[in-house]
């Protein structure tokens, strides 16, 4: 049976859509149904991988703010632009002597089993990633889902692979406890994230 060239058109532009839809209503899901007054956090008690194969223990840091980007390296746009940003962010924390010192940065993977050690050092290195105070984590499904949870970041894999995601980026205080969120890509403003690390640290 021949489908009419509108309604096929129709069809085109709804499988387009679609992504959007299942991101805004799993977003709706958390709103609703998600854990009332839950203070967004990085969990404890989750060890990741380093992409060294080293253990990365996720407790809290004394005197240490974290800022987190949660991406998988085949995103086309989104996930770089932000860690484009972050690598600029990086070269000015280094100026100030704050990278590695009071501020880490952490770059996890939502997507590991596609985001091999080789892959995200390729990611690193492409990007122009310092090894100063930034490390890129790994770990399986279930224990990126505790991750995710915890932080209320949103993430579902599509059939054609890609993951349609929340764009934020979380600033961790040495609690663990989320103290702002940023935008990604384009809504990722290093200056603003700059001077609020320069603010936080001149309050001690």
């Amino acid at each position: 049976m021949n489908i009419a060239p509108a309604t096929a058109i129709r069809i085109r532009r709804l499988l387009l859509l679609l992504p959007i839809l299942v991101l805004i209503a799993l977003v709706a899901s958390w709103v609703w149904f998600g854990p009332k007054n839950a203070q967004a956090k990085l969990p404890d008690d989750v060890t990741l991988q380093t992409i060294d194969g080293q253990s990365y223990s996720l407790a809290p840091q004394k005197k240490t703010f974290r800022l987190v980007e949660l991406i998988y390296t085949r995103c086309p746009d989104i996930c770089p632009t932000t860690t484009v940003k972050m690598v600029q962010l990086q070269k000015r924390l280094l100026e100030a002597n704050l990278m590695g010192q009071n501020v880490e940065f952490l770059t996890i993977t939502i997507d590991p089993q596609n985001d091999t050690p080789d892959v995200m050092r390729y990611y690193a290195k492409q990007l122009g990633i310092q090894e100063q105070g930034w490390t890129l984590l790994r770990g399986d499904d279930e224990t990126i889902k505790t991750v995710t949870n915890s932080l209320g970041f949103l993430a579902n894999k599509m059939e054609d692979g890609f993951i349609s995601h929340t764009t934020s980026t979380y600033l961790v205080d040495d609690n663990n406890t989320v103290i702002q969120k940023f935008g990604m890509g384009d809504d990722f403003d290093p200056e603003q994230i700059y001077q609020e690390l320069l603010k936080l640290k001149k309050e001690g």
